[in-house]
């Protein structure tokens, strides 16, 4: 239903950013208006192309979009400009694929999946644009590119960190200095150089570059953040540590990238992004996998038989016992299994475990076990 309307819409959005932005008249008039029309509509072609299979991963016109970054700055324009350009077609978009999807019949539920999708989209294109007129900047000032970069790696270090010294680079880089913040580990492989700059808010810090790339967003429990990382990130799996106060950043990435790590694994579900808040004690059972893992080989080797008993039902139903102390019938109804072959399990425990079933130091070390051996049963 797109298909078909995308060469009149590239029209309009050329035409209707001519007539909202007067500094783009003049640029987009004859050859040069062509070839930015002829871009706009291969960018929209790609995004229906996405709808259609979204197995498809059609990289945009990159250096296109990073040339007219480039273009702004030598032409003496500011950034606004551009990102005013931007605003105004997307604007023109969404009233389109709007009035094309309600002729169409389309529900209000497909309706918010589509501008869901194209704002995604959209901001993959910009953020190139945005690239390219900040690199641009950057040589022109003989500064570096990222000056953002040392103040998060300052913020992010191992230890403590001086004070004097963050001040001094927020100051320098004009970044205001939050109370709290949080940051967002990323899973993106270390050649992809996709920019998010555009569509995080312009007071988040990144690292883009590294092997293990990462956000550091301030005030990320407040409103809107969430949403923002959501459409952002796109697809990218992402998981949040904890807001913690600014001097305890380095604790909230390294509890991020763990996170992201259990995501990897499977361990933790990826969907919706986890926050790190959530999951403190999985974090603190993986925190030192080796003690852990000795913990279990110790206890499977006395009593081999509770792994495979019953094809692990047996760990479920004495997990449940230490973790409730309730009777058969409530140990029944909480796994759904007749009474009567809860008491046969409670015999086989009592049977392979005799009076430690009752010492605290035991059951809480066994519901250590039990736990991390469900959990790593879901790994990948």
């Amino acid at each position: 239903m797109l298909r078909p309307g995308l060469p009149r819409l590239a029209r309009e959005l050329v035409d209707e950013v001519r007539r909202c932005v007067p500094a783009f008249d003049e640029p987009l008039r004859g050859e040069p208006g062509t070839a930015i029309r002829r871009c706009v509509e291969r960018c929209l072609g790609r995004f229906v192309d996405r709808i259609a299979d979204p197995s498809v991963r059609n990289s945009p016109d990159a250096e296109i979009l990073r040339a007219l970054g480039r273009s702004e700055f030598h032409e003496g324009r500011s950034m606004e400009s551009l990102q005013a350009a931007y605003r105004i077609g997307v604007g023109t978009i969404r009233r389109r694929f709007t009035a094309d999807g309600l002729a169409a019949g389309f529900s209000p539920e497909t309706m918010c999946a589509l501008a869901e999708a194209m704002f995604a989209h959209l901001n993959e294109l910009v953020s190139y644009s945005a690239q390219g007129y900040s690199e641009q900047a950057a040589r022109r000032n003989g500064t570096s590119p990222r000056p953002r970069r040392r103040l998060l790696e300052l913020l992010t270090a191992p230890g403590r960190t001086s004070e004097a010294a963050v001040r001094r680079l927020a100051a320098e880089t004009q970044w205001r200095l939050p109370s709290d913040a949080a940051c967002v580990a990323l899973d993106i492989p270390a050649t992809d150089v996709r920019p998010f700059s555009f569509g995080v808010a312009s007071d988040v810090l990144m690292d883009l570059e590294s092997p293990y790339p990462f956000l550091l967003v301030p005030d990320a429990d407040g409103p809107g953040r969430q949403r923002m990382l959501d459409r952002a990130l796109g697809s990218v799996t992402f998981a949040v540590g904890p807001t913690l106060a600014l001097p305890q950043a380095a604790l909230s990435l390294r509890l991020a990238r763990q996170t992201l790590g259990l995501v990897q694994r499977g361990i933790i579900p990826r969907d919706p992004p986890p926050r790190g808040a959530d999951h403190l004690s999985t974090l603190l059972l993986f925190s030192d996998e080796d003690i852990m893992s000795l913990m279990i080989q110790r206890t499977y080797a006395r009593t081999e038989e509770l792994r495979v008993h019953n094809r692990g039902q047996l760990p479920e139903t004495l997990l449940t016992l230490l973790t409730t102390g309730g009777s058969a019938p409530e140990i029944s109804a909480r796994l759904n299994v007749h009474p009567q072959t809860v008491r046969n399990r409670m015999n086989k425990i009592e049977e392979l475990f005799g009076d430690r079933v009752r010492d605290p130091r035991w059951r809480f070390e066994m519901q250590i076990i039990l736990r991390s051996q469900a959990l790593l049963e879901r790994e990948a």
